[in-house]
């Protein structure tokens, strides 16, 4: 489900971008202690070099090509397959350094000022029905057999008097989205079928307020699930299940959505899609034994919770709708070929880049078209940015504030936005690089598995996760910044990362490295998936000395590490 938080709004507004190192003068850790093997990088401009072996970070020269001192870039990375293995290091750099002062006011690429985000999704809600449907269903084998034989038997040929008329009257089930088994809490609805599209059913509540939606707005909601979200979703993701045999999907606009949320609460539980639809009755009570999703509905006099105008609901379900039709996507693909749940970060990557690609969609923009922040800020309106765009771009700035703290595959995907940001622009570089152009195949590809998780990404992309990590982290820093002869590789191909990460930070790219002078130690921890930043200088004199080392000196422990270079300038 999706939650607009308003407070993350506010503290957007007012933070400041921190970092998760920090740089400490005159601590007795050194590198190259005796009996380190030097690994000597000599770069150019553009140049990279990948120190991928923990026990040679230790000792590390940096030397330009030229004879001209240099800015350096030094990225401590955190490899590791497993989510939330945590890493203590320190990074120590010696020798006399005359550049020090060049990497700490290095001039950054310019970034153009454009509009806030209009708000951002927390992920609690989500995250809480998505735990709760691995806790009752999906982790009871006995529950996953039976819904995987009975998607197969239901799922055939289109009856066309499943399909019903404008002006029927349904009885729905509607799950309780705060209850610990929603199979077992629900309450039971009368609802009004509104219209009914190619593929889509919208459905009310007979319960709704009055001074809701119109008939032709409902039209409205329907043609674009029609001839956008629809087709975009199930090109990149699949075919959706069809257990009532109807061809459709169920879109259900009922205030007990709005219930669900406290009034005066910082956040709005604007929808959401519940497994249990898809399991027998016998498995989960509460099921409907259909394609269906919950929606927040108009409630202009707040009867059942804060007032919600036509046009908010509007405009804030059209995000809604795009992220949880994935998640219905991928739910029946693998029950109906008995593959396991997919891993929380990636199962919302996947649904955060539904968003994007339903965006793309919606503004005519390919897949792989490389865009800017004045390409999706739709001036003046900013409906699509908002409803597609920025939520993205807002949850990466959460993880670009402190890169080191939680990875793109931690397990708090559950609640943790900047995991979700980090997962949206790890599946985004995988894309870009090894779908082959093909974005569409290697999304679906992902949602069939049968893998999960990092074994799922890495069946997909053809190469090792080390790989995939060694281009991703720098180009959250490179992409974009202007870097001469920098690889292509370690570029976003379909963004430019630095104006819509700037567009979300107050005119400012978010990701901030520290400058580590000589003689001084830089401290830090990293996750699995993740990164700490820093600015060396290299002086014309000649290279200098850096390390990275357990903090009681001694070699690094955390199987994980790794140090990636840029030569910036």
């Amino acid at each position: 489900m999706r939650v607009r938080d308003y407070a993350v709004i506010a503290a957007i507004a007012a933070a400041t971008a921190c970092g998760s190192s920090t740089t400490q003068p005159n601590r007795s850790t050194t590198p190259c202690p005796s009996g380190a093997v030097k690994t000597t990088a000599t770069l150019d401009v553009g140049g990279v070099q990948a120190v991928t072996n923990p026990t040679a970070l230790d000792c590390v020269a940096l030397a330009t090509t030229n004879g001209q001192s240099g800015t350096f870039l030094v990225v401590a990375g955190n490899a590791d397959t497993d989510p939330d293995v945590m890493g203590s290091y320190d990074l120590a750099v010696t020798a006399p350094t005359s550049a020090d002062v060049a990497a700490g006011v290095r001039l950054r690429a310019a970034a153009l000022q454009s509009p806030a985000e209009g708000g951002m999704y927390s992920s609690i809600a989500e995250g809480r029905i998505r735990a709760m449907e691995r806790r009752v269903l999906l982790e009871n084998a006995g529950a996953m057999r039976a819904a995987c034989a009975f998607l197969r038997r239901s799922t055939g040929r289109v009856r066309a008097e499943s399909v019903p008329n404008v002006g029927d009257t349904l009885t729905l089930k509607v799950p309780n989205a705060n209850a610990t088994n929603a199979c077992l809490t629900f309450t039971t609805q009368r609802a009004v079928v509104k219209t009914v599209g190619t593929h889509g059913i919208i459905v009310q509540d007979v319960t709704a307020p009055t001074g809701g939606f119109s008939a032709a707005a409902f039209d409205s909601i329907e043609t674009e699930f029609d001839q956008i979200i629809y087709p975009a979703d199930t090109n990149h993701f699949g075919s959706p299940s069809d257990v009532d045999n109807n061809g459709h999907v169920y879109l259900f606009f009922t205030p007990q959505v709005n219930a669900a949320t406290k009034r005066g609460s910082n956040s709005i539980l604007e929808g959401f899609f519940f497994i249990g639809d898809l399991f027998q009755v016998s498995q989960c009570a509460e099921s409907n034994q259909s394609e269906l999703f919950y929606l927040l509905t108009p409630d202009p006099t707040g009867k059942f919770s804060d007032v919600r105008s036509t046009s908010s609901v509007r405009q804030d379900i059209r995000g809604t709708i795009a992220h949880e039709f994935q998640h219905m996507i991928n739910a029946g693909v693998r029950l109906s070929t008995g593959a396991p749940d997919e891993a929380t970060w990636l199962n919302e990557g996947l649904s955060h880049f539904a968003e994007e690609l339903v965006g793309r969609a919606e503004d005519n923009f390919t897949d792989t078209q490389k865009l800017t922040i004045t390409d999706v800020a739709d001036f003046p309106s900013l409906d699509n940015f908002n409803a597609f765009f920025g939520q993205n771009m807002a949850r990466l700035r959460e993880f670009m504030l402190k890169p080191g703290a939680l990875g793109a595959t931690s397990g708090d995907a559950d609640t943790s936005l900047a995991v979700r940001g980090a997962a949206w622009s790890l599946l985004r570089y995988s894309a870009d690089h090894y779908g082959d152009g093909n974005i569409a195949a290697f999304t679906r590809a992902l949602v069939a598995g049968p893998d999960t998780g990092v074994a799922n990404l890495v069946a997909r992309t053809g190469t090792t996760f080390d790989s995939v990590t060694a281009g991703w982290l720098p180009a959250l820093y490179t992409s974009d910044d202007s870097i001469t002869n920098l690889p292509a590789r370690y570029t976003y191909l379909s963004w430019n990362m630095r104006s819509i990460e700037a567009a979300v930070n107050q005119g400012q790219f978010p990701l901030v490295a520290a400058t580590v002078s000589a003689g001084n130690t830089a401290s830090g921890t990293v996750a699995s998936a993740a990164a700490n930043y820093y600015l060396v200088g290299v002086p014309s004199s000649g290279p200098i000395e850096l390390g990275e080392l357990a903090p009681n000196g001694g070699p690094v422990t955390y199987p994980g590490a790794r140090l990636y270079i840029v030569r910036l300038q």
